[in-house]
């Protein structure tokens, strides 16, 4: 009896001890599931009021468009009955060629309205030209019966068909034009509308957004402070959240303010159409980079948890290689980048997509890790059942004591050179992640101030068809 209390004990306590560490496991991944989730927000609020703004800057555009063309047939119009008029007190050459080219005037502004116009616009333009067709027969008419010296025929033409038809084109066109200048002013009115409801509700989305990232902060600290016999883990877990939010919110910081920064010139200046699409095209690009932002958090997140799964498929890395360095080219004047591949090397299996993934971002870092320039060389070389990627740069290097820590999960080498580097730490962690995922592994060699060498070393085609091609 003694002995049948005592065996459950030591269960007891290894789950007291279990507790903690699901608990922070849990707290970790829903205030990481949050914090994308506050971003995702701030990014759709930012691309939907840029959208919104875009659309309405074209439909104002366009109303002003098609109110001009009104406006250049009714110039036209008038300049072709002065024309006319012209012609009759002196029938000469010049004024010949004056009234025709009134007409032409008149005709390509008609057509301008057809087609740049809605449906009531079109036909607007066909009845018009319909009556201007009337209206040069009679003008014809009309001069002929001048030249053989009739002038009560003229003026009976000019009274009976001329002339109605004249202001009959006129009222119409002056009608529409009424109309379209009152649709521009209401487009104009509406996007000053929403640029200035941009500018108010801005502010307080950021705000509420930053205080919900501070929010999860503080709950990922009290979880951390709440695990006993797992504190120095979870107290190391704290300070590499701790520095994410720092570098997350000194990422966003940007984009943001450039977005309440075109915002508020947007409402404060009186800006042309053209500017005004260009300040919605550069709040567009920032939100554009928050998005990619959230898309490496939710790729790395997807990786660690094993709910990502890769393409088993033929991969050729050389191509991808090559294909790779030729776009980097195109920005990294700085850089040369070269190719040593060798020839000899089989397909893989794998995902090409995430393999081309794992060469962008260690051929970003080279770059990005070389702000004095020099060139950085790309290798491929095949094993008896491996192929390795050696990717080399000749920048500021890492020390010995960071090479492994490099990979982790937001980290970032916090230096005087370093500093002044974007970077939310992710790259190398995604790095890791596809390449295991692929039964390979990578690692870095270094010397402070020589340069780096990071390796990937991958299965071939025989070697990896016994692998498996997922996390598990």
């Amino acid at each position: 009896m003694a002995d049948g209390p005592a065996e459950p004990e030591t269960p007891t306590e290894a789950q007291t001890d279990q507790v903690p560490r699901e608990a922070s496991t849990l707290v970790t991944r829903a205030a990481s599931l949050g914090l994308a989730g506050v971003v995702v927000c701030l990014a759709a609020f930012s691309i939907l009021g840029a959208y919104r703004i875009q659309t309405q800057i074209a439909r104002a555009q366009h109303e002003e468009s098609l109110h001009a063309s009104y406006d250049r047939a009714l110039i036209a119009i008038r300049a072709e009955d002065a024309a006319g008029l012209e012609y009759l007190l002196d029938p000469s050459s010049a004024h010949r060629a004056g009234m025709t080219e009134a007409t032409n005037v008149l005709i390509d502004a008609m057509n301008a309205i057809e087609v740049h116009g809605a449906d009531a616009d079109a036909q607007l333009s066909k009845e018009v030209l319909g009556v201007h067709d009337q209206y040069i027969a009679a003008a014809t008419r009309m001069i002929a019966a001048v030249t053989i010296g009739d002038p009560a025929e003229a003026r009976h033409i000019e009274l009976v068909e001329a002339a109605p038809a004249f202001d009959g084109m006129r009222s119409r066109i002056e009608a529409a034009a009424e109309a379209r200048a009152s649709a521009a002013l209401a487009a104009f009115a509406e996007l000053q509308a929403t640029a200035r409801w941009i500018l108010i509700e801005s502010p307080v989305v950021f705000a509420v957004g930053f205080g919900l990232l501070f929010g999860l902060w503080r709950i990922l600290e009290q979880s951390h402070r709440a695990a006993r016999e797992t504190y120095r883990e979870i107290a190391q877990l704290s300070k590499l959240r701790s520095e994410f939010v720092s570098i997350v919110s000194h990422e966003f910081r940007t984009p943001l303010t450039g977005i309440q920064g075109f915002s508020e010139m947007m409402r404060d200046e009186n800006l042309t159409i053209p500017e005004m699409r260009e300040y919605a095209g550069d709040i567009n690009k920032y939100a554009r980079r928050l998005a990619r932002l959230i898309t490496d958090m939710l790729d790395l997140d997807r990786m660690e948890s094993g709910r990502m799964t890769l393409n088993a498929e033929p991969v050729d890395l050389n191509r991808i290689v090559a294909e790779t360095a030729a776009q980097f080219r195109l920005n990294a004047a700085d850089h040369p980048i070269e190719l040593d591949l060798d020839t000899r090397l089989r397909e893989l299996v794998g995902d090409s997509d995430r393999l081309t993934q794992v060469v962008t971002n260690l051929l970003s870092n080279a770059i990005k890790y070389s702000p004095t320039g020099g060139a950085v060389e790309l290798r491929t070389e095949r094993a008896e059942k491996t192929v390795v990627l050696t990717v080399t740069d000749h920048g500021m290097g890492i020390a010995a004591e960071h090479l492994e820590k490099i990979f982790d999960r937001y980290s970032r080498l916090e230096t005087t050179e370093t500093r002044a580097i974007q970077g939310t730490g992710l790259g190398l962690p995604i790095v890791r992640q596809i390449v295991q995922m692929c039964s390979g592994r990578v690692w870095a060699t270094s010397e402070t101030g020589r340069g780096s060498v990071f390796h990937v070393e991958l299965p071939l085609m025989e070697a990896a068809s016994q692998g498996p091609s997922a996390a598990a």
